[in-house]
């Protein structure tokens, strides 16, 4: 195989584990109301449940960056 092939099976090995880390239970996910990926593991059973984030937490309901940036923090919960 040639080097350059092997560089990039490298880099997708890399992203594929960074992609499957979970976020510590105290990585906050909304600042404003002190949410934390601990907090939503344990109000929702095994899937992020937005509407009930929302609703329980507030999430999003301030500056909306956490809304935002989901897609860098909903598959890291469970």
């Amino acid at each position: 195989m040639d080097k350059e092939f092997l560089r990039l099976m490298e880099n997708l090995d890399e992203l594929v584990e960074y992609q499957d880390e979970k976020l510590e239970d105290d990585h906050l996910i909304c600042e404003c109301f002190c949410v934390s990926a601990g907090d939503i593991r344990q109000l929702c059973v095994d899937k992020v449940d937005l509407d009930l984030i929302q609703k329980e937490f507030g999430l999003g309901q301030s500056c909306g960056t956490c809304l935002k940036n989901k897609d860098s923090w909903i598959n890291k919960i469970f």
